[in-house]
């Protein structure tokens, strides 16, 4: 078991846009090039979501029961694949124009043991924050250019 703490990770985006996004369902999974996607929503802000992706080298099937605390952070559950029977909250901090995040949880695995599991667990993080970070960075050049104003031609 390892005890994960990263809170550097900053999107440039405010903390709704980064709530829209994490909430959009599809457009979220397609961010991470997630696979075989199943969601079914719970009572109380919940769910459960499982998919399948590259991981280290193999295709790996993976589940999670998460529950949100809007506009605070999400606590999940990992139920299915490499990190199965870890606990992690992802939360964040509004910063103006832009949005902290930060995972803190104890992480286990069927398959990986100490420094291992950690840096399974750090990559993993950090292609899901980068993949996360370009999509929300997408969606709000998209919207900005939308929503422009035509220049009035002279």
């Amino acid at each position: 078991m390892v005890f994960l703490l990263d809170d550097g990770g900053v999107f440039d985006a405010p903390l709704e846009v980064v709530w829209r996004f994490v909430g959009s369902g599809s457009h979220h999974g397609e961010a991470h090039q997630h696979r075989r996607m199943r969601r079914r929503r719970l009572p109380g802000n919940a769910g459960r979501y499982s998919w399948e992706q590259e991981f280290e080298g193999r295709t790996e099937r993976f589940g999670m029961r998460w529950r949100s605390y809007y506009p605070v952070g999400i606590a999940y559950d990992v139920v299915e694949g490499p990190f199965e029977g870890s606990r992690f909250f992802l939360y964040y901090r509004p910063r103006g124009r832009r949005t902290a995040v930060t995972v803190a949880g104890e992480f286990v695995s069927p398959t990986l043991r100490g420094r291992s599991l950690r840096s399974a667990v750090a990559k993993f993080f950090a292609v899901e924050f980068a993949q996360d970070r370009a999509a929300i960075a997408r969606d709000l050049r998209a919207v900005t250019a939308s929503t422009r104003r035509p220049r009035s031609s002279r």
